[in-house]
Formats: structure tokens, C-alpha cells, sequence
């Protein structure tokens, strides 16, 4: 069965209320418009049995397109207005945080939702904020290039999953990395004051030794699922990440429209989890980035064409060409054996996306043929709707999610989730 996550930036408005309001990312009245707007959306997938939603982490973004400094705080805040739906992040800059306390986060979150948490991860990509927050890491953004600069931020990106792995799985965490040891210094923190009242009586065996000295640690609490939530992997479509995701049992989400590549990417995905003995079906564990536009049976073809492309050049545009472009996404628009730009000069933004595969639109009985044919060759578990709330007005957005939840994907195995067996 394919389940559907919503990716949610979250944005606090269209291209006209960002620049009347500019710069809107500091606007309170904004700020809590959306708060209010999230609550009515996350309440609407709820009821109509989408598996998740997800927020990104970027930091900085006076503009307005990305507000979501702190994807776990609002995760928490929005679980607290849902019963079914998962809440996540695609995903958590890892290189950008210490593991631990990153690890500690999760694990409370996790509890407070009782289960309802998924975790995303990502290496960030973004410089104006990365190089500032994590420049006591010695860890910039990345471009992956391969440069000292991109090895520095995988090392740092592989290190901390490592860590954050241990601290939820293992009572007695101790580790000595290139970069961060535990405890620190690795031979033990000395003379703990109260080893012998509190620490050797009640606490994790072995974190004190004899002598009272600190061996290692126990990070609490540990995640409500065991042993951790579920692992997502952000925008994954380099062959190295698609190996790691099945290796580390990751579930990447992959940015691309081309089927010949998308196909190479998930076969080396189960490559990666073949050698650690999981051996999944083609397509298990893997999510794709899709955008939907669905309208109602009978509407005119005419009207639908007209309709998409006023909507991409709307609430898509934005995103694609002027966020998007400018960081190289719009890749997973090539076609196979396309060289130059994409998309083309003088080519409408609707057509690549429609004809690359990433937007799949029209009436209810298209967008399922669509969804037919693409499942029938890529049976992957999830498709990661590149949703723009904010910039979609609320009465739109809610009637496209319902028309997909209710017409679309029953015949896909949602309609479980919607009328609560799952």
C-alpha cells in the first residue's frame, strides 16, 4: 500500500502578500495566520487518512517561504490537533546540531506524540543560514561537490546519525569519533561527586567506575518507538545516498521525474540493503516527490489545462524557479540525455513539470490512470506531495486534499486509513 506524506514548508503567504508585507518572515500577524491555518489543514488530513506531514529546517528565511526554524516544535504543536496523522521533518540538518541533544529532542517528541513521530534527515544545502549556525562545527553548506567543505559536512552528517543511533538504542553510550568522544575526555570524566549516593545505586551500570569516574553515559528518555522512529532521508537522488539509505535502513525521498533514473536509483537502494541481509521487494522503502493537481469527473479537458497552468504559475513558480532553479532542484526535471538548461528558455514551467513526470494533474479518473501506470512499473510505499500550503489558498488546497483522499486513492489502499481500520 502507498501511503502519502504531505510536505509542508510551512509559507506565510503568496508572491503578493510577501512583498506588501515585506520582510513577511518577522510579520506576527503572519506568523500566527499560518499557526491558525496549519491547524485547520492538519485536522483536515487527519480525517481523510493521509499517513504524515512534514516540515523542512531552514533557518533565517525573512522572505517568508520557509518558516520553520524548529520543525520539531512544530510538530509537537500541531500532533497535539491530530489522532491518526504522523508528523515529521524532511528533513533535520544534521551537521547543524549536537547529536545528543538532538537524539534527546526526538526521543521527548516522540513520547509526547505516543508514536506519531517520523524522522527525516538532511546534510543542508543552504549557506546563509548553515555557515553562521554551525560555524563553532567548523561545517558549512553543501553543494556535493566532493570538496573538503562537502567531506567535512558528510563527516559530520554520518557521525552524528551514528551517534544519535547509539544514544537511543544502547543504555550505556561511549563513543570515540573524529570528531566527538563520549564521555569526554574518552578516558572519563573524573571525581563525579555524587558516583557513590545516586549515580552507582540508581543509575545505568557502568557509567561510573570504582573509582568515580564517569565511563560512559545513558541518554534519556529513550524514543516511545522502539528503537527509534521511523528514518527518512531528504530529497535523496545521488547514487552514494541511495546506497546509504538501504544500508541504514533509511527511507530516501527522491526528486526526480525520469523513470530510467529513478529506476537505477531504487535498484541501488535494494543493492544497499541486500548487503546488510534485508533483501526488500523493488520500491519497499522508497518515497518519491510528486506534485497533484486533481478536479472533479467531467470537468472540461480544456479548462483543466487552463487550470493547472494558472495554478503552477501561481503557487508552483514560485517555488520551482525561484527557490528551486537557483539551488540546481529543477535536475530532477531532465530528460534522459537532455543537456543545457531546464527548463528550456521560453518553456512553460507546467509543461516540464507534466511532461517530466514530477506533476501529475487532471480529473479525478486522470490523476488515477496516472498514479496506476507509475505504481504498476515504481510500487514504492510513498509519495512525498509537494504541497504549498500558503501560498494555495485554504478553500482550494482543502478541496483538492479531499478530492484525492476520497475519489483518488481508496483503489490505492488509503481509504483504509480514511474510515479508520488502519
Amino acid at each position: 500500500m502507498t501511503e502519502v506524506i504531505l510536505q509542508v514548508y510551512p509559507t506565510l503567504g503568496d508572491e503578493q502578500e510577501m512583498a506588501a508585507r515585506r520582510p513577511i518572515g518577522r510579520d506576527n500577524d503572519a506568523y500566527q495566520r499560518m499557526l491558525e491555518s496549519l491547524v485547520e489543514l492538519v485536522k483536515a488530513a487527519d480525517d481523510l487518512g493521509y499517513w504524515g506531514i512534514t516540515h523542512v529546517e531552514h533557518h533565517m528565511h525573512s522572505e517568508g517561504m520557509e518558516i520553520s526554524p524548529s520543525p520539531l516544535m512544530l510538530n509537537l504543536y500541531l500532533g497535539q490537533h491530530t489522532k491518526r496523522l504522523r508528523h515529521g521533518q524532511l528533513g533535520l540538518v544534521l551537521p547543524a546540531h549536537d547529536p545528543i541533544r538532538l537524539a534527546e529532542e526526538i526521543a521527548i517528541v516522540d513520547h509526547m506524540l505516543q508514536g506519531r513521530l517520523f524522522v527525516g534527515m538532511a546534510r543542508g544545502y543552504q549557506a546563509r543560514w548553515q555557515n553562521i549556525l554551525c560555524q563553532r562545527f567548523g561545517v558549512t553548506s553543501t553543494a556535493s561537490d566532493m570538496s573538503d567543505a562537502d567531506q567535512r559536512n558528510r563527516l559530520l552528517f554520518s557521525e552524528n546519525f551514528k551517534i544519535m543511533k547509539k544514544a537511543w538504542s544502547e543504555p550505556l553510550l561511549q563513543y570515540d569519533g573524529p570528531t566527538y568522544q563520549v564521555p569526554f575526555p574518552i578516558e572519563g570524566i573524573p571525581n563525579w561527586p555524587p558516583a557513590d549516593t545516586i549515580t552507582r545505586p540508581y543509575g545505568q551500570p557502568g557509567e561510573v567506575d570504582e573509582h568515580g569516574t564517569i565511563k560512559g553515559v545513558s541518554v534519556v528518555p529513550r524514543p516511545y518507538q522502539s528503537p527509534h522512529p521511523q528514518l527518512f532521508q531528504a530529497f535523496g537522488a545521488s547514487p552514494g545516498t541511495l546506497q546509504w539509505c538501504g544500508e541504514e535502513n533509511v527511507t530516501p525521498t527522491i526528486l526526480m521525474g525520469s523513470h530510467e533514473k529513478l529506476r537505477q536509483l531504487m535498484d541501488i537502494y535494494v543493492d544497499g540493503a541486500n548487503s546488510r541481509g534485508r533483501n526488500p521487494r523493488f520500491g519497499e522503502g522508497i518515497g518519491v516527490c510528486r506534485t497533484f493537481y486533481v478536479y472533479p469527473n467531467g470537468t472540461p479537458e480544456d479548462e483543466v489545462r487552463a487550470r493547472i497552468r494558472e495554478s503552477v504559475d501561481k503557487y508552483e513558480k514560485p517555488v520551482w524557479q525561484g527557490w528551486y532553479e537557483q539551488f540546481g532542484f529543477m535536475e530532477g526535471a531532465r530528460y534522459d540525455g537532455e543537456e543545457g538548461p531546464v527548463p528550456k528558455p521560453g518553456e512553460h514551467l507546467a509543461d516540464r513539470l507534466i511532461n517530466s513526470g514530477l506533476l501529475i494533474g487532471g480529473t479525478v479518473d486522470d490523476v488515477k490512470r496516472q498514479i496506476s501506470e507509475f505504481l504498476t512499473k515504481m510500487p514504492i510505499d510513498y509519495f512525498v506531495w509537494l504541497f504549498h500550503w500558503g501560498m494555495i489558498p485554504r478553500a482550494e488546497g482543502l478541496e483538492m486534499l479531499e478530492l484525492f483522499s476520497t475519489q483518488v486513492m481508496p483503489e490505492f489502499g488509503l481509504a483504509e486509513a480514511a474510515t479508520g481500520q488502519a
